[in-house]
């Protein structure tokens, strides 16, 4: 039975527990975003060479983000089922007057 007092990681919390677990993720996935933007941007004033470049550096780009997601699985021993945690785990975790 779940505690009906335990605190609910918001969805800020979240993000900010993950950046801190995985840095490079999002800053590849931020990097991809801005060569698709800006492939986007140089085909719509005509500069067909300069999007094709664009274009070539998100897929490297993305091929880079999906690289470090599997260094971090494989670092991390491919949990990708984690041992449930208990309330009391889960409320210490969350509610830890020292976490950042």
């Amino acid at each position: 039975m779940s505690n009906p007092y335990s605190k609910q990681e918001t969805v800020g919390e979240k993000a900010v527990r993950k950046f801190k677990d995985q840095p490079f993720v999002p800053i590849g996935c931020a990097v991809t975003v801005g060569f698709l933007l800006s492939g986007f941007k140089a085909f719509r004033d005509g500069k067909a060479a300069r999007s094709q470049q664009m274009m070539r550096g998100r897929v490297m780009a993305q091929g880079a983000t999906v690289a470090v997601m599997l260094g971090y699985a494989a670092y991390n021993g491919f949990k990708f089922f984690p041992e449930p945690e208990t309330d009391e785990q889960r409320n210490a975790r969350i509610l830890d007057p020292n976490r950042r």
